[in-house]
């Protein structure tokens, strides 16, 4: 078989794996069978596998499910015709794999879970390393955590002041401390001092996409969705992504 069938078949094992965590962690907190989410009927691991429908409820799979399928799929062939600089396929793919884990979660679920960041740690310092050395990674992953530390603290003041313009506290955080341990994980990824540029992308796509719902929902005078804050995940992933697969733009970030 060719190099793109090899590479198909592997996307599509890492859309399965991305699938089975964020639909097993939210709901169990563990690695158990997954259940289906409408009627909590455990499903049989090939109806799982090959997104069958629920034995007992007939319900269909989520359109999440076949979007990570089809993604996994490319994004591994695209990978192994154009592999990150000193990563290579398989460890490109293992990173991109995560990734999609933090975005589809933290999207799902508002947060981040610990379990996942404390194995981005363990790939982050592996790719850190790899791509530089095991000083910079460890300065990446520290100031990343204490630069989304410090914007957290802030985050925690807008709260409390918003709760008083609220009248009452709705459980909205601007940030929350998983999104502190991802910007040490990225760091570990990026090193030092890449991790800044990385913070920085993911910092502007977030607020640029912010301001944008702010707009939408002024124009369509829904004033009581304006307490929504959006999950800062995947806009950090976004930007670690950026640099680790596309490499070159790092020369035009360096020239504004």
């Amino acid at each position: 078989m060719s190099g793109y069938v090899y590479a198909g078949i592997a996307g599509f094992l890492a859309g399965i794996v991305v699938n089975y965590f964020s639909d097993v962690l939210p709901q169990e907190r563990g690695l158990t069978r997954p259940i289906c989410a409408n009627c909590s009927v455990p499903f049989s691991w090939m109806e799982y596998f090959f997104l069958k429908k629920c034995y007992g409820c007939r319900q269909n799979r989520n359109f999440r499910a076949y979007l990570i399928l089809i993604s996994s799929i490319i994004f591994s062939i695209l990978i192994w015709l154009f592999p990150p600089v000193r990563l290579g396929y398989w460890l490109g793919l293992l990173v991109l794999a995560y990734f999609g884990l933090v975005i589809v979660i933290d999207m799902e679920n508002h947060l981040i879970f610990h379990i996942v960041n404390l194995a981005g740690a363990l790939i982050g310092l592996i790719v850190g390393t790899i791509r530089y050395n095991l000083l910079t990674a460890l300065f990446g992953g520290i100031a990343g955590f204490l630069i989304m530390l410090l914007l957290f603290g802030f985050g925690i003041l807008f709260s409390r002041y918003r709760v008083r313009k609220l009248g009452f506290d709705d459980g909205e955080e601007s940030l929350g401390f998983g999104d502190v341990f991802l910007a040490g994980v990225l760091g570990f990824m990026l090193g030092w001092p890449l991790i800044i540029y990385g913070l920085t992308i993911g910092i502007f796509f977030g607020g640029f996409n912010s301001l944008a719902l702010i707009a939408y929902l002024l124009a369509r005078h829904h004033y009581e969705k304006m307490n929504l804050f959006t999950a800062y995940g995947p806009y950090l992933v976004i930007g670690a992504a950026i640099l680790i697969y596309f490499p070159q733009s790092l020369t035009f970030l360096s020239s504004l």
